[in-house]
């Protein structure tokens, strides 16, 4: 299911109904939450829950270990059964194998089918993992408790890191060293890869499992005892699937307490950042029809290639791009967080406005904040950060958004677009660039945001091309080739029919620092503001439902 669908729609209303009978039950309520935040990704794939329920087990055991050093019988039992009655529904059975159908009503199973012949090597290889912990805790107990914590943090960052890697980048190395060998030695080995399926939203939550049992190693929070709690912290369904990153010592607080009553100004806020959510969907979806004429030809090259003769189109297309992962992504935010209000959670702002930046540094303060403050956070800082010398900083900033590129993608574009910032951030400090002088003039501090807003732009280039030649040709298309025609003056007539209320409205806020102004105003203007976001949303809709972006990723 996805945020702009009418199955959502119903999915939503149906469980938000029951939740709010539940309302002075917050315990209720998180079972409530949990199952529909299963159901919700269920929907996709049901394999694809074993792998969060086994890292939600995993991270829930270490996360005590290290925090306390013990670990109940009742909690080794807890895990166990968890993960027994996961495999068995979500692994073992083979839902394809059933038939069901309700005119007439009739129930088909494909015996031979219906068992999964890998069900039995995961369990396995599961009760393998739970058997080394169980005995490393055992083994372990003689240890100082620095030397234990420091054991079971590598082995959580081991574990959710494999399995980002295994799902996410095993096909990606393995091509990658295939090319490297024919390149090199001029031998083509055998090609073996597993053409894995990448699970959706697997790079947001196993950031989240990661923060958890890094914070709780730095004595930041303490580990969850109760396993549910943690369990719906890392599958909360708003954000399951391209986040925010949200930290545990923010979200699984309010897990652990009656939820806040739903007022008519926070009821305003939810329905507000949906409402404006799915606009910015819309706009986003509108503008892919730009960006695809643009770039779909190159997304597969056919041979021979050339440099467009339209570069003015090559530019509308980057700059309807930069608009429309912006619109796509930031939507999807403000949906996760119009939903998670409605349930009574306060969750992170993602975005703030990241294209009125004056230099990199901003853009990446106000751009997807849950994730460059966890790459701040968990790797930067981790390599030391600014407490070492100038040039170990620079090399610090540049490695921080390499891996911050490779974790968008398993291809060399996200490298090359998270080294091109990693530069970016190197020049900028290296000549002391910064927006918070105060000597700097109205007209320097535009010409600074212009200039930061095209360096990203030109970044997103790198984002959305398929291929390395794309990046090449459309940057001397772009410079070599600057004629327009009349392709193009449609292009940009499209992007200003799509794009001009929501740059209007963002200059507003901007200028009025405040993101929901909406509701500050007069009934009448408030009244003109909904009724052009909701026709929006009805009128431009797709027939076809287009996923979000960050889907991918």
């Amino acid at each position: 299911m996805i945020f702009n669908t009418i199955s959502f729609a119903v999915f939503f209303i149906l469980f938000f109904a029951i939740y709010r009978l539940a309302k002075k039950q917050y315990r209720v309520q998180n079972f409530l939450l949990l199952a529909a935040s299963y159901f919700f990704y269920g929907m996709w794939d049901t394999r694809f829950l074993f792998l969060i329920i086994l890292s939600s087990n995993i991270d829930y055991i270490l996360g005590i270990l290290i925090n306390k050093n013990r670990l109940t019988l009742q909690q080794r039992i807890k895990t166990a059964l968890f993960l027994l009655i996961a495999w068995v529904f979500f692994v073992l059975i083979q839902y394809r194998a059933i038939s069901l159908s309700f005119s007439p009503f009739s129930l088909e199973v494909d015996k031979e089918n219906i068992i999964n012949p890998l069900g039995l090597k995961v369990l396995l290889f599961t009760a393998i993992g739970l058997l080394t912990i169980n005995l490393l805790y055992v083994i372990t107990e003689s240890w100082t408790e620095k030397a234990r914590k420091r054991l079971y943090i590598i082995i959580s960052v081991v574990f959710s890191l494999s399995m980002l890697g295994f799902f996410k980048y095993f096909n990606f190395f393995m091509e990658s060293f295939t090319g490297m060998m024919k390149l090199v030695f001029n031998y083509t080995p055998d090609p073996w890869t597993l053409k894995i399926i990448l699970p959706v939203g697997i790079s947001f939550y196993i950031f989240k499992s990661i923060s958890y049992t890094v914070d709780i190693y730095r004595g930041e929070i303490e580990s969850c005892e109760n396993l549910a709690d943690y369990a719906l912290y890392l599958a909360f369904f708003p954000q399951l699937l391209a986040g925010p990153i949200e930290r545990a010592k923010n979200i699984i607080p309010q897990m652990q307490k009656m939820r806040p009553a739903l007022t008519k100004d926070s009821l305003y806020d939810a329905l507000w950042l949906i409402s404006w959510g799915l606009y910015k969907k819309v706009v986003a979806d509108n503008l892919a029809v730009v960006v695809n004429n643009v770039f779909g030809p190159y997304d597969i090259l056919q041979t021979p290639v050339t440099v467009p003769e339209d570069g003015l189109r090559i530019l509308i297309g980057i700059y309807a791009y930069t608009i429309q992962i912006y619109c796509d992504f930031s939507g999807y935010t403000d949906i996760a967080r119009g939903l998670g209000k409605l349930m009574g959670f306060e969750t992170m702002l993602n975005f703030n406005l990241p294209y009125v930046s004056k230099t990199p540094q901003e853009f990446w303060r106000r751009w997807h904040i849950s994730l460059s403050t966890w790459l701040r956070d968990y790797l930067y800082i981790s390599l030391g950060g600014n407490r070492c010398s100038e040039r170990r900083i620079y090399i610090n900033l540049f490695l921080t958004m390499l891996l911050g590129g490779l974790w968008h993608g398993a291809s060399w574009t996200f490298v090359l677009w998270g080294a091109y910032h990693g530069l970016l951030l190197v020049i900028y400090r290296a000549f002391n660039i910064r927006n918070d002088k105060k000597q700097y003039s109205w007209l320097n501090g535009a010409l600074h945001g212009v200039l930061t807003f095209n360096l990203v732009a030109y970044g997103w280039l790198m984002f959305r091309a398929k291929n390395m030649t794309t990046i090449g040709l459309f940057t001397l298309s772009v410079f070599t080739n600057p004629s327009g025609s009349p392709e193009a003056w449609s292009h940009l007539a499209t992007v200003c029919r799509f794009t001009w209320f929501l740059v209007l409205f963002q200059v507003v806020q901007y200028y009025l620092k405040d993101l929901e102004p909406v509701k500050k105003w007069h009934w009448f203007i408030q009244l003109n503001v909904w009724l052009f976001i909701i026709m929006s949303i009805l009128s431009f809709s797709g027939s076809t439902v287009q996923e979000f972006i960050y889907f991918a990723f």
